[in-house]
C-alpha cells in the first residue's frame, strides 16, 4: 500500500501541492528537499505576461548546479535519479543529464500560470536508451526514459467526493494537498504516437505519447504542445491554473537503467 501510494503521490507531483493561497494570492509551497541536488524554488510568475521565464538549463554551471529547480525524491524509493548539468557536444549547450538505475526522482519548478493565456509548451530531450520491460498501462511497467510533467492547481470547488477523500488522506500522510491533475508528456515505444493513457496509479494523471519511435534514441527531439488543448482533450474539462513543471527519468518499477538529456523549457502565448 505504501509503495503504491508513494508512486501515486509523485505521479501527481505532490511537491507542487498548494496548501492554501496567501493573502497576496500566491501559492504556499512546501520546502525543497535537501542534499546536493537541492535548489531554490522559482518565484511565482505574475499572470499577465506573454512568455514565462523558466530557469534555463543552458545558463547553469557544469556539475550539480540546479539553481531555480527543486530536486524531489520519491517516498519509499531507495535509489534516486541523478540530475547533472553537462555540456552537450552536439548542441554545444549546457543541458540536464538524468540517469536512473532502478530508481526515481524528479526535477521541478513551481509556477502559477493561466494555461489559456500561455498554452504553448516547448521542450526538447535526447533519450539515451529504451526501457525494454516498460508498460505504460501497468504499475509494474510505469517507467519512462523521458517525461515532462505539467501539474494543475487543486480547486476545492470542483473536487468530487472521491477527490476530497483522497486529498484528506494525502494531507494526513504527507502534509500536502496534491494538484487537481497532471499531464505527462512521455517517450515510450510501447504505445502509439499521440495516444492518451491514464496512469495506472491514478486517474488524475493522463500521459500523452509525444514520441513512440525507437529510432529516436540518441537523437535530439523538439516538441511544441498546446497545454490548454491537451488538457481539455485528456480530461474533458477546463483546466485550473498551471502549478508546476517537472522532468523525470525513472526505473524504480522495472529496475532497469535509463538516461536522457533535457534542454531548456519554454511556456508562452501561442
Amino acid at each position: 500500500m505504501v509503495r503504491s501510494v508513494s508512486k501515486t503521490i509523485f505521479a501527481l507531483c505532490a511537491f507542487f501541492a498548494l496548501h492554501a493561497h496567501s493573502a497576496e494570492g500566491g501559492p504556499n509551497f512546501p520546502p525543497a528537499a535537501g542534499g546536493a541536488n537541492a535548489a531554490t524554488p522559482m518565484a511565482t510568475q505574475a499572470p499577465k505576461t506573454t512568455s514565462l521565464s523558466i530557469p534555463p538549463f543552458s545558463a547553469l554551471k557544469l556539475g550539480s548546479d540546479l539553481t531555480g529547480w527543486t530536486f524531489q525524491p520519491l517516498r519509499g524509493v531507495k535509489k534516486t535519479t541523478l540530475y547533472t548539468v553537462v555540456n552537450d557536444a552536439e548542441t554545444n549547450q549546457h543541458v540536464i543529464e538524468a540517469k536512473a538505475v532502478a530508481g526515481a526522482a524528479a526535477l521541478g519548478v513551481r509556477l502559477d500560470v493561466d494555461p489559456k493565456q500561455m498554452p504553448s509548451l516547448r521542450f526538447k530531450w535526447k533519450v539515451g536508451n529504451l526501457i525494454e520491460s516498460s508498460d505504460p498501462r501497468t504499475k509494474e511497467g510505469d517507467d519512462y526514459a523521458a517525461r515532462v510533467y505539467v501539474t494543475f492547481a487543486t480547486d476545492p470547488g470542483r473536487a468530487t467526493f472521491r477527490e476530497r477523500t483522497e486529498n484528506a488522506f494525502f494531507r494526513t500522510l504527507y502534509g500536502e494537498t496534491p494538484p487537481r491533475a497532471a499531464l505527462a508528456y512521455v517517450f515510450t515505444h510501447k504505445a502509439k504516437l499521440n495516444e492518451v493513457i491514464v496512469s495506472p496509479f491514478t486517474s488524475r494523471v493522463k500521459k500523452i505519447v509525444v514520441d513512440a519511435d525507437p529510432a529516436s534514441v540518441g537523437k535530439w527531439k523538439s516538441f511544441e504542445r498546446d497545454v490548454y488543448a491537451d488538457y481539455k482533450r485528456a480530461f474533458g474539462e477546463e483546466p485550473t491554473r498551471i502549478s508546476g513543471i517537472a522532468i523525470m527519468v525513472d526505473t524504480d518499477n522495472t529496475h532497469e537503467t535509463a538516461s536522457a538529456r533535457f534542454g531548456d523549457i519554454f511556456l508562452s502565448e501561442k
